[in-house]
């Protein structure tokens, strides 16, 4: 079921119903993977978004990361069956929401905390 609050995104494929999440473990992992920052990541994501230019590469290894949610064990390969079922174009669409849900607004405080009065 579909729970943006905490960040899982469910979507039906092959009649399976899957869900796709991206935490701190899965983006540890794509940091690992690509030697690069969560940050740069998804700078990396966005641009190929922007530039309606598929990274198959990137977009396939998010896509492992995000539904290893529900199937832990998933090699690139089977996440690359997943997609082709999918589709590219909603495959690309879908990991935009997961990475969306992935990263909630952070809610500005009161301010900041009053200084204690000089003794």
């Amino acid at each position: 079921m579909t729970n943006t609050v905490r960040g899982i995104v469910s979507h039906e494929i092959d009649g399976e119903r899957l869900d796709f999440c991206l935490s701190a473990n899965e983006w540890c992992e794509l940091e690992d993977e690509f030697g690069k920052k969560t940050d740069e990541i998804l700078k990396d994501f966005g641009t190929m978004a922007e530039n309606e230019q598929l990274d198959m590469r990137l977009l396939r290894s998010i896509f492992r990361a995000a539904v290893s949610y529900s199937k832990q064990n998933i090699t690139l390969q089977e996440a690359g069956a997943l997609m082709r079922s999918l589709g590219l174009v909603e495959s690309a669409a879908l990991i935009g929401t997961v990475i969306v849900a992935s990263m909630p607004e952070v809610k500005a405080g009161p301010g900041k905390p009053k200084r204690a009065a000089a003794r």
